[in-house]
C-alpha cells in the first residue's frame, strides 16, 4: 500500500498531474479538461473529478491502463482526507496545468 500523501499542495501536483497524463495519453486534444479542476472547491469533488477522467479516458485507448505506476498514482489520489479548497490552492492546480512532464512515464 502506498504512503498517504500529507502535503495538500503534493497532493495536487500528483493529482493535476495524473489527470493530464491520463488525457494526454487518450485524447490529447481534451487535456483542458483538467483546468476545471481549479473550480473544485474540496479535495472530494477533486477525486470525484479524478474518477470522472479515469472513467472516461482511462479505458481502451490508455496505454498505461495496467501499468503499477498507474495503480500506485491512483491510490495516492484517493488516499487524501477532504479539505476545502482555497483561492491559492486553485491557483496552484493551474500551475500545475502548465507542467508538460507525467510522473505516470517517470515512476
Amino acid at each position: 500500500m502506498p504512503k498517504q500523501i500529507d502535503d495538500l499542495n503534493e497532493w495536487l501536483f500528483v493529482t493535476i498531474n495524473t489527470m493530464k497524463a491520463i488525457i494526454d495519453n487518450s485524447s490529447r486534444e481534451d487535456v483542458h479538461i483538467v483546468m476545471k479542476a481549479a473550480e473544485c472547491s474540496t479535495t472530494a469533488e477533486l477525486q470525484r473529478m479524478y474518477d470522472m477522467i479515469q472513467g472516461k479516458y482511462g479505458r481502451e485507448g490508455f496505454s498505461y491502463r495496467n501499468n503499477p505506476s498507474y495503480y500506485y498514482l491512483s491510490s495516492l489520489v484517493a488516499r487524501y482526507p477532504d479539505v476545502k479548497l482555497t483561492e491559492e490552492d486553485k491557483q496552484s492546480i493551474l500551475n500545475f496545468f502548465e507542467i508538460s512532464k507525467f510522473f505516470l512515464y517517470k515512476i
